[in-house]
C-alpha cells in the first residue's frame, strides 16, 4: 500500500467522507473562460506539475561493481578477512642416488595476514506533507525512494574514494570535519591510502603520468590488468582527453577519442571518471580547508581485489507519519570496507598522482 492509499485508507477509518467530484457553480448566462477571473480563470491553475518529472539527476559512476571482494549482507560488527599471500618460486630438485637422505623443512609458506572491516551506519530522512503526497500528479514515493537508493550507491562510492580514520583524522584529508560526515568511516579509503603510500608528484600531465601511478603498485599486479582501475575526476579525465596519444588517428586507430568521446582504457586499464573524486586538491594531494590552497588536480591507480567490503544490515525503508502534517521515509544502512595494502607480501596496492597542473 502506498502513501496515497494510506491516507485513503485513514480518512474512512475516520469517519470523513472521500469525494472524488467537485462541483463548480456559474451565474446564469455567464461563459466560464481561462482569463475570466472569478468565473473559470481559478480552475485553470498558473503552475501544474506534470508527470512524468523533468529527472535532472546527473549520474555517477559505480565504483562498487567494479570491486570482485563483496562480503554479502548480514556481516558482524567487526569481521577480519584472511588475506594469503603468493608463495614464493619452486627451487631446483635432484635426483636421489644415494640411501642417505635428508628433508629440508619448507620455507616458502605463502605469507599471511588479516584485515578488520568494520561496519559504519548510516542514514537518510526525506519529510513529506500531507499536501505533497495528495495534490502531486507524479508518484512522489517512487520517486523519493529511487533518489534514496541511488544516494546509497553514490555514498558508497564516495566513501570508498574518500574515508579518512577518524581515529588519526586530520582535517586536511576531505576539507573541514563538521557534523557527522559520511567520510569519518573506520578505515581509510582508496585517497588516504595513497597519500600514505607516498603520492607521485604529476605537474604537467602527460601519458607517462598515468605509467608513473602504475609503476607504484607492486610489480606482481601490474600485469594483470583486467583486476588494475584508473580512477580520476572529471577535469584530470579532460586533460587525459586532450593527449596527443589519444586524440590522433595515427596513434589511436579506428577507437580514437576524437571519434567516440570517451577513453575507456588506458594501456589496457580501465578508466573510471568519479563524480566525487575530489577535483582541486592542495599540492599534497589534500584537500585543503582553505579553497585557495587547492589548485591541483589528482587521480589513482588501484588493485581492485584489494578492496574488501560487505553490509552488515542492507539499506531499509521506513516510514513513519507524522499526525497533522505528513510522512518521513526513513533510510538506514550498515557497510563496511578495508583496503589490503602491503600486508601479507601483497606490496602496495594503490598509487596516486597528485600535483596535477590543470
Amino acid at each position: 500500500m502506498n502513501i496515497k492509499e494510506l491516507i485513503m485508507k485513514a480518512k474512512e477509518l475516520s469517519g470523513i467522507e472521500v469525494k472524488e467530484e467537485v462541483v463548480e457553480e456559474t451565474k446564469a448566462n455567464e461563459v466560464m473562460h481561462t482569463t475570466n477571473t472569478g468565473f473559470g480563470a481559478e480552475v485553470i491553475p498558473t503552475n501544474v506539475v506534470l508527470d512524468p518529472a523533468l529527472d535532472m539527476l546527473p549520474k555517477y559512476s559505480s565504483l562498487i561493481n567494479l570491486l570482485p571482494w563483496n562480503h554479502g549482507n548480514n556481516m558482524p560488527i567487526s569481521a577480519k578477512v584472511p588475506v594469503i599471500g603468493e608463495a614464493d618460486l619452486f627451487i631446483g630438485n635432484s635426483e636421489w642416488t644415494t640411501g642417505a637422505y635428508s628433508i629440508t623443512p619448507a620455507k616458502e609458506w605463502p605469507a599471511t595476514w588479516e584485515v578488520t572491516i568494520s561496519q559504519w551506519q548510516f542514514i537518510f530522512t526525506v519529510a513529506l506533507s500531507y499536501r505533497e503526497v495528495e495534490y502531486s500528479v507524479v508518484d512522489i514515493e517512487a520517486i523519493i525512494k529511487d533518489r534514496i537508493n541511488r544516494s546509497a550507491g553514490r555514498t558508497i562510492d564516495a566513501l570508498i574514494i574518500n574515508a579518512d580514520d577518524t581515529a588519526s583524522w586530520s582535517g586536511n584529508v576531505n576539507g573541514t570535519y563538521s557534523g557527522n560526515p559520511y567520510f569519518t568511516q573506520q578505515d581509510n579509503g582508496i585517497r588516504m591510502v595513497g597519500i600514505a603510500n607516498t603520492g607521485v608528484s604529476v605537474g604537467t600531465f602527460t601519458s607517462a603520468s598515468l605509467l608513473a601511478v602504475k609503476w607504484v603498485i607492486d610489480a606482481g599486479y601490474q600485469a594483470d590488468l583486467n583486476n588494475l582501475l584508473f580512477i580520476m575526476p572529471a577535469n584530470v579525465y579532460n586533460k587525459a582527453l586532450a593527449l596527443s596519444e589519444v586524440i590522433t588517428m595515427d596513434k589511436f586507430g579506428p577507437n580514437a577519442t576524437i571519434v567516440q568521446g570517451v577513453l575507456a582504457k588506458a594501456f589496457g586499464i580501465d578508466v573510471l571518471v568519479a563524480r566525487d573524486f575530489p577535483a582541486l586538491t592542495n599540492t599534497s594531494g589534500l584537500v585543503d580547508a582553505t579553497a585557495g590552497n587547492n589548485t591541483k588536480g589528482s587521480f589513482a591507480c588501484i588493485y581492485k581485489p584489494a578492496v574488501q567490503y560487505g553490509f552488515g544490515s542492507p539499506l531499509k525503508l521506513y516510514l513513519k507519519e507524522c499526525p497533522w502534517k505528513g510522512y518521513e521515509i526513513i533510510a538506514t544502512m550498515d557497510f563496511g570496507f578495508a583496503i589490503a595494502n602491503s600486508v601479507a607480501g601483497l606490496g602496495k596496492t594503490v598509487g596516486l598522482g597528485i600535483n596535477v597542473t590543470l
